[in-house]
């Protein structure tokens, strides 16, 4: 029986890769590998620069890092105020107006930014923190981050080659710098510096390079620039609020971590974190390739189809590389990290099934996306960070670093089924039954 199954399965893998290659289309799967082959060097990067710096720094100061980039990556989230939701579908649509877009909305982001993190550097500088240079480091990257709009732009148009090159240069320079520093054993505050790199460099280069190759040149007067600008603000307000609720229910465990126990607690589950999301890329990325095909189908049956097999797609590429975790996630935690980060390999396997969990419903917030749900997302994520929040503080207060592992996964759960399920007379969940559909018809 078991045997029959398996064979099964084998089957349906042979099936949908062909069906991947018709459906799909050479230039989905070119820029797939293109989104790959950048990823691959960040993950180059996780398992043998920033493991080596974690070794070096230690639990402390490496919690004191990782608390200070999550904290700025909401303030990051705040000010994008939903640009890769919205530029992406608009450069799907039309290139021209895109463009006009993003360069109507610059001024706004940076404003928005500097705004929102002034008074909390302000305050951290009051205080004296001992982890302050580290914040400011940080809130230096993430406004790099929040301004470079260009990623998406090549993303949409299917040129992933472009940000790859670019972005693979621009790690490149921040992991020398790493490790550079851990080798020769200097002053963890000089780590500030490939922080900062990390988005500058690609920023710098995304620029040079966007103002070379395109004939953008249309000049936006007043009235225009403020028209692209109320859009922004009004489609952007109802997506905000959902991509603070994210930002904030992704990181609230560490946060609670961070308040509860201490940075070397952080540190711990960080590292399980890492790894368990280390090959979130290889499946994002085909999903990402693919989103433009699925918003441009204005058929109902045809985009629910394209976006149930793209769960059975996500589901069955990730299966092969959870089991690499189970058997081999242990070794590269005790060879890379060290006996001190232990405790992050049953940290790594909960959220591994997490992560797979967040691959699935990014889909499912796309489809709703797709027809301008806009305002139930901002809605429901509102609600997913409320069920966070008291997941996280039960479970953290009586299972410490695990507790928070679980309220990750049941909150993934959650947002990705049922709180999806009231949109729109449920076609969320008839799109989800589809899914099982697809299994049945490729296992014939």
């Amino acid at each position: 029986m078991r045997l029959r199954k398996g064979k099964e399965v084998i089957k349906v893998y042979k099936v949908l890769s062909r069906k991947l290659r018709g459906v799909a289309g050479n230039k989905i799967l070119i820029n797939t590998i293109w989104m790959i082959s950048e990823k691959s060097i960040n993950l180059f990067g996780l398992l043998f620069v920033t493991s080596y710096v974690a070794s070096y720094v230690g639990p402390g100061i490496y919690g004191q890092i990782v608390f200070a980039t999550a904290f700025f990556q909401i303030f990051q989230i705040v000010a994008q105020l939903g640009s890769d939701v919205i530029i992406f579908k608009r450069l799907t649509k039309n290139v021209k107006s895109g463009l006009k877009l993003i360069k109507a909305t610059a001024s706004l982001r940076s404003l928005i930014y500097f705004v929102s993190t002034f008074p909390i550097l302000i305050y951290f500088f009051i205080k004296d923190n001992s982890g302050v240079f580290f914040l400011l480091s940080s809130c230096i990257a993430c406004f790099f981050a929040s301004i470079d709009i260009y990623n998406i732009y090549y993303n949409a148009l299917l040129k992933s080659k472009i940000n790859t090159i670019i972005n693979i240069a621009g790690l490149s320079v921040s992991l020398i710098i790493r490790w550079f520093i851990a080798d020769f054993k200097l002053d963890p505050l000089y780590l500030c510096i490939p922080i900062i790199t990390t988005t500058f460099v690609p920023l710098l280069l995304r620029i040079i390079v966007f103002k070379i190759k395109s004939n953008f040149a249309y000049k936006l007067n007043n009235r225009n620039k403020l028209r692209y600008i109320k859009y922004h603000l009004k489609t952007g307000l109802n997506i905000v609020v959902s991509t603070i609720s994210v930002a904030i229910y992704t990181r609230l465990s560490m946060f609670l971590l961070q308040f509860y126990m201490s940075s070397s607690a952080v540190a711990v589950f960080s590292v399980g974190a890492s790894l368990a999301g280390s090959w979130y890329f290889i499946c994002n990325s085909f999903i990402i390739s693919s989103l433009p095909s699925i918003f441009n189908d204005n058929n109902y049956k045809s985009s629910m189809r394209k976006t149930s097999l793209l769960h059975l797609y996500t589901v069955l590429l990730a299966i092969p590389i959870l089991i690499i975790m189970v058997f081999f996630g242990k070794f590269v935690i005790y060879k890379l990290y060290g006996l001190v980060y232990s405790e992050s390999y049953p940290i790594m396997l909960i959220l591994s099934l997490s992560t797979l969990l967040s691959l699935l419903g990014t889909i499912s917030a796309r489809y709703i996306v797709k027809y301008s749900g806009y305002s139930y997302l901002s809605k429901k994520m509102f609600i997913v960070m409320i069920v966070s929040l008291f997941f996280n503080l039960i479970l953290i207060r009586f299972y410490g670093i695990h507790g928070a592992a679980y309220a990750t996964l049941i909150t993934e759960l959650l947002s990705f089924t049922l709180l999806n399920y009231f949109y729109k007379n449920g076609i969320v969940f008839k799109m989800h039954l589809k899914i099982l559909t697809a299994y049945r018809k490729n296992s014939v």
